[in-house]
């Protein structure tokens, strides 16, 4: 259930973020984050469910802050549905990145410590975790800054995707500590 929500994430999000919004069509850009939204909870609990058994302390950490992300993003959207303030939007999509980055590396490190992801596709979503959160500190703290690690570092999201929809359900990896 995580890798299809996050698979229909990966499909409907350019549409409306690299499409509609710089085409100006805010409202179908802000349906367009409120149905990511969704699916973003959607994930967190199907990711959450995922984890509980091998981590009952971890899974919760993990999942949390996805929620909380959908939450900001759902609160951005509503800055283009009605009066439309992209400006705004982007503004607070962007500061809500630093939470979705402390998901991924909160994810990548749980899910491997569980056994239940191969350690190099968690150094992979921790890294793409890291590059939002830095992006973030670094809109905050240089404006005027070019610098986009998120642009590169989504590598790991992609990865976890295909891994969740092939192999998830599969033999699970060693777990190198407990995590409970």
């Amino acid at each position: 259930m995580a890798g299809a929500a996050l698979a229909a994430m990966a499909v409907i999000a350019p549409i409306g973020m690299l499409v509609a919004l710089p085409g100006g069509q805010f409202a179908l850009a802000g349906i367009v984050a409120l149905a990511v939204a969704i699916l973003d909870v959607v994930a967190a609990v199907a990711l959450w469910a995922w984890l509980r058994a091998d981590s009952p302390l971890g899974a919760p950490i993990a999942a949390a802050p996805r929620i909380a992300y959908a939450a900001v993003f759902a609160g951005a959207a509503g800055f283009l549905v009605a009066p439309t303030d992209p400006d705004r939007f982007s503004a607070v999509w962007d500061a809500g990145l630093f939470v979705f980055g402390a998901h991924l590396v909160a994810l990548g490190v749980v899910a491997v410590r569980a056994g239940r992801l191969p350690a190099w596709i968690g150094v992979l979503v921790v890294v793409a975790g890291a590059g939002y959160a830095t992006d973030t500190v670094l809109a905050l703290a240089a404006p005027s800054s070019s610098v986009s690690i998120g642009t590169v570092s989504f590598v790991g999201e992609v990865v976890l995707i295909v891994w969740l929809l092939g192999w998830a359900g599969r033999a699970r990896t060693t777990p190198t500590a407990e995590v409970r």
